[in-house]
């Protein structure tokens, strides 16, 4: 609410009291002022104005005889500093200007009338400036007529609504732009006869729903002053809440997935250890636990590569945040990049329309563990080589980058160092992996951590199946001799058999399998001469040779094959060609 000090003019233009009216008049005129404060020893006592000087040259036709006090209002007019501008509007109008008092009428200063004429334009212009932004700013259609129906305002909305020109419709009635079928039924109309809110539905031309609500607005003699309209697309918000309530099942949706994407990779935290191969192991493991360092392990399959990793991250700072697993070798190669980075709706044929959220998303300020790296598509190491550097993914389809933060653990059994050589697999991504290498020993080589492994084994088992079992000392002689092509994960396995199908508490020696009983070192005592020291490497692999070369001979299909060594079908058919193992009397259509 404005008031007398708003307007205040605090250092007017003076002139003593005894000043001759000549020249009071001339200071009047080159100063350009509609007010002369008078003083006396340098005090305001009243004011000059046009009005005060007509009344003093009415009473005394000798100016020359006239001072400037002559020519001040007597007495002088005065307005308090909180009166409100209604109240100081008749005052200001018969004096041309006026003092401001405080309350303990000291003179703070002088009031105008061009002073509060230029304050009150001012402000009807930002009024009017911030009606007009209310308005346009609006995301609903919005009209203002007056009372007789007569559109005076219409924001940007209105066009998209209808189609017509907002400078088109000024000053025209509603009831012509009904007859016009620009819209139909018109809520202004039926709220101007009704003279109360009005709420209709209006159906566009192209199908779309609108829904307009008219409010008039009234003068103080009930007259009505303005109509509002507010109109709103009903069919798009009714699209938008469809599409609300579909990311909402799209949002739990996911939820739901990465909770059992969180629940299935989580593993086992607690490593089991007793060989100083694996303690080290570990002990590297918590180290580099504390860093986001890419780590890269390597190892034969079955080894514990996983268990390793989510070691890692429960270790880290991401503990809390998802721990995700990609396997890059078990994807077909036409799935595997919208499973890693997603794609939008409509980004393929068989695409969902509401798009997908790849794993990396998924993993986000957790870590994606990429097992069997080696097998991911050449075409795709490249992309997989950005996220790493950049922290960015875009989904299939989309243009928007998506901007994450991961910790990257991969592993493989297999040597990526000669896939790069021979072009197989790029090295600047081979780089970017190998920050941390980490090599997991096979169990053959750990076998202090075989019983261990197994009671751990056999105590989640006794909690599944509600039995409780031990292996003798004997089986376990023989479990430490066998040489686990399959390491760890045949070690599970075996146990795992062990346990439903031998009814005694007591799990012997000749209980076990008979490939177990067998001295593995038999078969290989014909071809290796262990009396002779050789490389190591070379040993493994002549192994290795016979074993495959064994199995070929007993299995017809290289699934088979795969499935006794519990080893992936493609490492089967590369180790059989590594080796030059004819498969002659596999039928190829069921390799």
């Amino acid at each position: 609410m404005y008031n007398a000090k708003n307007f205040l003019i605090q250092k007017p233009h003076c002139i003593d009291q005894k000043t001759p009216a000549i020249q009071t008049l001339s200071a009047m005129s080159s100063q350009d002022v509609e007010a002369l404060c008078v003083t006396e020893d340098g005090a305001i006592i009243s004011i000059i104005t046009a009005k005060s000087i007509l009344q003093a040259l009415s009473k005394s036709k000798d100016i020359s005889k006239l001072t400037a006090k002559d020519l001040s209002f007597d007495p002088c007019p005065t307005i308090k500093d909180d009166s409100s501008l209604i109240n100081l509007l008749p005052k200001l109008n018969k004096y041309g200007a006026l003092t401001v008092v405080d309350s303990s009428n000291s003179i703070l200063g002088i009031i105008t009338k061009s002073i509060v004429i230029s304050a009150m334009i001012a402000h009807a212009e930002e009024l009017e400036k911030e009606l007009a932004t209310a308005i346009n700013c609006s995301s609903d259609e919005l009209v203002m007529t007056d009372g007789e129906g007569r559109i005076l305002r219409a924001n940007a909305v209105f066009e998209d609504n209808f189609g017509v020109k907002v400078t088109s419709v000024i000053g025209k009635n509603v009831e012509e732009l009904e007859e016009n079928k620009i819209f139909f039924p018109s809520a202004a109309r039926l709220a101007i006869e009704s003279r109360d809110t009005q709420t209709v539905i209006q159906i566009h031309q192209d199908g779309r729903k609108l829904l307009a609500t008219a409010t008039p607005a009234f003068n103080k003699d009930n007259s009505i002053f303005r109509v509002i309209v507010n109109t709103r697309d009903v069919t798009r918000l009714s699209k938008l809440r469809q599409q609300l309530e579909e990311a909402e099942l799209l949002k739990n949706e996911y939820k739901e997935e990465l909770i059992k994407l969180h629940q299935d990779y989580m593993g086992r935290s607690d490593m089991v250890a007793s060989s100083p191969a694996m303690l080290e192991i570990i002990r590297m493991a918590k180290k580099i636990a504390v860093a986001d360092s890419t780590v890269l392990l390597t190892g034969e399959s079955g080894s514990g590569k996983g268990i390793i990793a989510h070691y890692i991250h429960s270790c880290s700072k991401r503990s809390e945040k998802p721990f995700t697993v990609v396997n890059c070798g078990a994807i077909p190669e036409n799935l595997i990049e919208s499973e890693l980075f997603g794609y939008v709706g409509g980004a393929f044929t068989s695409a969902r329309k509401e798009g997908k959220i790849g794993k990396l998303e998924l993993a986000n300020e957790g870590t994606i563990f990429l097992d069997e790296i080696a097998e991911l598509p050449f075409n795709l190491q490249v992309k997989l080589l950005h996220v790493i550097q950049e922290g960015i993914i875009n989904r299939i389809g989309g243009t928007k980058d998506i901007r994450l933060n991961l910790r990257f653990i991969a592993a493989t059994n297999r040597n990526i160092q000669s896939l790069v050589e021979e072009g197989k697999f790029r090295e600047d991504l081979y780089f970017r992996l190998n920050v941390i290498p980490l090599n997991v020993p096979p169990l053959r080589e750990r076998r202090e951590d075989i019983k261990p492994l197994v009671e751990q084994i056999i105590d989640e088992l006794s909690k599944r199946y509600g039995q409780h079992k031990y292996f003798s000392a004997e089986a376990y002689k023989c479990l430490e001799n066998y040489h686990w092509p399959g390491n760890v994960r045949e070690l599970q396995n075996l146990v795992e058999r062990m346990m439903i199908v031998i009814d005694s508490d007591e799990i012997g020696i000749n209980n076990l399998p008979r490939h177990l009983l067998e001295p593995c070192t038999e078969t290989t005592n014909k071809s290796i001469n262990y009396t002779t020291l050789q490389p190591l490497k070379n040993a493994r692999e002549e192994m290795e040779r016979q074993i495959f070369s064994e199995a070929l001979r007993t299995y017809h299909t290289t699934y088979e094959i795969a499935k006794i060594l519990e080893i992936d079908q493609s490492t089967v058919v590369r180790k059989l060609q590594k080796y030059g193992l004819k498969t002659s009397h596999i039928n190829p259509a069921s390799t």
